[in-house]
C-alpha cells in the first residue's frame, strides 16, 4: 500500500469519510481558477497517483480517466479572471473551494485540504502542507483540477491563438509577457495581476499598447474589454463562417450583439465607418445568421460597429 493511501486511513479511522480538495491556476496571468473536491472508495490505491505537478502532463491524463470511473463523487468549483480581478485571489480561492465542496458537502465527514488555512468554509476541514504529495484523496483532487484547468487553456488557445496558451497555460513567461505588451492583452487576462497591473489599468483602454504591425487585432482586443466593461460576456471572438468574419460576439442577458470592430488613429472616424457599407452589413447578417444557426440560438440579437479611435471606443448601432 501506497503511504498516500496509509495517510488517508488514518484520517478516515478518525474521522469518518474524508474528501480531498486541491485548485490550480493561483499563479498564471490569464485564465480560471479551478477547485476539486474527490471523494475516493476506501480501498482506492494507486502507486503512481501524487501531487500532479511532479507528474507529467502525459500521467495526469492518464490518471484522470481512472479517478474518475472509480471516485465515488467528483465536483469542480470554477472562479472567472473576471471575478478574480474584481475580488482578488484571497476571495477567489475560498470561492472556488466552497463551489467545488458543494455536492460534497453532504457526503463527506471532512475535508483534507491542501496549503495553509482558509476561513469562511462551513465544513470540517483539516489544512495540510503540501498535502498533495502526502494524501491519495488530495492528490486525486489535484490531478482532476490541474487537467481541467489546462484544458479550459486549450480551449482558449482557439480562441486566441497568438497568446500561446497552450503550452504555458496562462503562465507569465518571457514569451507570453511579450506577446501582451505587443498586441494587448485578452478577455481572459487577469488585469490585477503584476506585471499587467503596472503595465495596464484595468479598463482604461487608452493605456493599452498598439503595435502598428497588429493595430487590427489590438482594436479589437480593447474593444473586447470596452464590452466586457459594459457587463457584457465574450462569447467568440473573430468567429469565422463561409461569409466572413464577426469580430467579436458578446451576450447580456438575453441578448446577443454581433460586432464588427471598426479604428483609426488619424481622426478618419468617417471613413472607418464608410467601410461598414450595405454589401458589408449583408455579409455581416448573413454570418450572424450563419452563427445563430450553428448554435442554436433563440433569444434576441442586434449588431454594432465598436469603433477604436484614439483610444476612445464607440458602439454604434448597425441597422
Amino acid at each position: 500500500m501506497s503511504e498516500l493511501y496509509l495517510f488517508d486511513q488514518r484520517y478516515r479511522s478518525e474521522y469518518g469519510i474524508i474528501a480531498g480538495l486541491d485548485e490550480a491556476g493561483r499563479g498564471p496571468l490569464a485564465g480560471p481558477l479551478v477547485a476539486c473536491a474527490v471523494v475516493l472508495p476506501s480501498d482506492f490505491d494507486n502507486e503512481i497517483l501524487n501531487d500532479s505537478k511532479k507528474l507529467t502532463d502525459k500521467k495526469r491524463r492518464t490518471l484522470k480517466p481512472l479517478i474518475e470511473e472509480l471516485a465515488l463523487i467528483i465536483s469542480l468549483g470554477i472562479v472567472s479572471p473576471a471575478e478574480i480581478d474584481k475580488n482578488r485571489m484571497a476571495w477567489a480561492v475560498r470561492v472556488s473551494f466552497k463551489r467545488a465542496m458543494s455536492s460534497v458537502v453532504s457526503k463527506a465527514d471532512v475535508f483534507l485540504i491542501d496549503g495553509n488555512s482558509v476561513s469562511g468554509l462551513n465544513a470540517p476541514c483539516r489544512f495540510i502542507v503540501k498535502g498533495d504529495s502526502k494524501s491519495l484523496a488530495i492528490a486525486a483532487a489535484s490531478v482532476i483540477a490541474k487537467v481541467t484547468r489546462d484544458d479550459l487553456m486549450l480551449q482558449a488557445h482557439k480562441k486566441y491563438p497568438e497568446y500561446g496558451f497552450d503550452h504555458h497555460k496562462g503562465y507569465g513567461t518571457k514569451e507570453h509577457i511579450t506577446v501582451i505588451k505587443k498586441i494587448g492583452p485578452s478577455p481572459i487576462h487577469r488585469m490585477s495581476f503584476a506585471p499587467l497591473s503596472q503595465i495596464y489599468q484595468t479598463g482604461q483602454m487608452s493605456l493599452f499598447p498598439v503595435d502598428p504591425l497588429n493595430h487590427g487585432k489590438a482594436a479589437e482586443l480593447r474593444a473586447a474589454r470596452f464590452y466586457e466593461n459594459l457587463g457584457f460576456e465574450i462569447i467568440e471572438m473573430n468567429w469565422r463562417s463561409p461569409f466572413g468574419e464577426i469580430d467579436i460576439i458578446a451576450k447580456k442577458g438575453n441578448s446577443v450583439v454581433f460586432i464588427e470592430v471598426k479604428s483609426t488613429h488619424t481622426g478618419g472616424e468617417k471613413q472607418a465607418l464608410q467601410k461598414i457599407d450595405k454589401k458589408k452589413i449583408i455579409r455581416l447578417k448573413n454570418a450572424a445568421l450563419e452563427w445563430i444557426s450553428h448554435t442554436s440560438y433563440t433569444g434576441e440579437y442586434t449588431m454594432e460597429a465598436a469603433l477604436v479611435s484614439n483610444g476612445i471606443i464607440t458602439g454604434i448601432p448597425i441597422p
